[in-house]
């Protein structure tokens, strides 16, 4: 009975974690799905940036643009890696905190335990000692030594004597009531210290198998929080040579920059005499005055690719040279191949490869308030349409490439007006 009674808390308690361990579990679950999301999203926002940043690199050697993204994803992964060590460390914390949380509770039980094995023998050599007691008086009484017959504590003497022997029988008996219940009581004391000695040895044993799950959980997060640890000093020293080569390579090619600008005054210088030819062209036409169905701000205009637009138009600081250019256009990351349609209707004016642009298209979209409005696509793979030939809004123009100074496949995409590049979000 008692040993049922002792165990039904337990029990209780048992399937109380039942219950619970399916609901903790959820959390868990989704926090590692969590995790995990975390850092595929981490992965996809770094290569974006490398792919923001390589297509900035338009015009610079392939040997140095390919050193300088060495260094720059090593230094996208340095803000990640010095996460993974931080975290690594305080998974590392959480686990010495429970190993010692359970040590501290083995060690407890443990000192319960030798607690209840003393009160155990204590209790049993007590209860011996009445029981001794108990059989001593029985003995006596069976050899007639013993407790009196009650029948002849009335038979002769005075009547003095008669009370006497009353009051000792009574005070005898009552002794031997109270040895019994001191028996019982002891007995009772001693049988349920022995059940909780029971529960605490059995509690021991599960301490002792978390301590071993706790101990390697600990194992493994210091050996996380090394491997992290590691991984980040791998790439600070990978980040200082990287630098070093960086330099090194940029000495090499030192007169790419002056390249780099004396190709971009080419390129504005040829834009402006297309368009001053283009302007004639169209006035000698007699539609000098006319206005073509051209207006900005989505009235016909559309994107001449259906990808992301990055690497806004504006001034910027070339990363690698740090001098200050205008990118007189938007950049759209696209495959190689990918149809580049028209992003307005217009007239095909030029096909022509140079080694800047790569093999570029321009078309006129007519005059509109008094400025000829052109339209470019630089980088193409492939042109789809002959000079002269008109288009309409999204037909097919090229194809995305990476021609001429380009790290990778994309389109470049220009607007002018009168020959002055303009910002493309005004139009598209």
């Amino acid at each position: 009975m008692t040993d049922r009674l002792l165990r039904r808390p337990l029990c209780v308690l048992a399937s109380a974690l039942m219950v619970l361990f399916p609901l903790l579990a959820v959390p868990t679950t989704a926090l590692a799905e969590g995790s995990k999301d975390d850092k595929i999203a981490e992965r996809d926002s770094i290569e974006q940036q490398l792919e923001d940043l390589r297509l900035e690199l338009d015009g610079v050697n392939d040997d140095l643009a390919d050193t300088y993204m060495e260094l720059a994803e090593t230094e996208l992964l340095i803000p990640q890696a010095q996460d993974a060590l931080d975290d690594a460390r305080e998974e590392l914390a959480i686990a010495e905190e429970e190993d010692r949380e359970v040590g501290e509770r083995l060690s407890k039980a443990q000192d319960e335990e030798k607690e209840l094995e003393d009160e155990v023998a204590a209790g049993q050599d007590e209860v011996d000692r009445t029981d001794d007691e108990l059989a001593q008086v029985a003995l006596s009484a069976y050899k007639g030594a013993g407790i009196p017959n009650p029948a002849t504590v009335f038979v002769g003497g005075s009547p003095q004597d008669t009370v006497d022997r009353t009051m000792n029988y009574r005070l005898t008996m009552a002794s031997q009531g109270s040895r019994l219940d001191t028996l019982r009581t002891d007995q009772a004391v001693s049988e349920n210290s022995a059940d909780r000695l029971t529960a605490v040895r059995e509690e021991i044993d599960d301490l002792k198998a978390e301590a071993e799950e706790t101990l390697e959980r600990k194992t493994q997060a210091e050996q996380d929080a090394e491997d992290a640890k590691q991984e980040l000093d791998d790439l600070y020293a990978q980040q200082t040579q990287q630098r070093d080569d960086l330099e090194d390579k940029k000495k090499q090619y030192e007169d790419d920059e002056q390249n780099l600008e004396s190709r971009s005054s080419s390129l504005d210088d040829e834009i402006a005499e297309l368009a001053r030819k283009e302007r004639e062209r169209e006035e000698s036409s007699g539609s000098g005055g006319a206005q073509p169905a051209v207006t900005p701000s989505g009235s016909g205009w559309t994107r001449p690719v259906g990808e992301r637009l990055n690497s806004n138009f504006g001034w910027r600081v070339h990363p690698i040279y740090r001098t200050r250019r205008l990118h007189a256009g938007v950049d759209f990351p696209s495959a190689c191949g990918v149809p580049v349609g028209a992003t307005q209707s217009g007239r095909v004016i030029q096909r022509t490869y140079n080694r800047g642009a790569g093999n570029k298209i321009v078309l006129s979209h007519g005059i509109h308030n008094g400025k000829l409005i052109t339209s470019s696509y630089h980088h193409l793979q492939g042109f789809a349409l002959p000079v002269g030939a008109s288009v309409s809004a999204g037909q097919t123009v090229g194809y995305v490439g990476t021609t001429g100074s380009s790290t990778g496949c994309h389109l470049h995409f220009e607007i002018h007006e009168d020959g002055n590049a303009v910002n493309p979000a005004k139009y598209i």
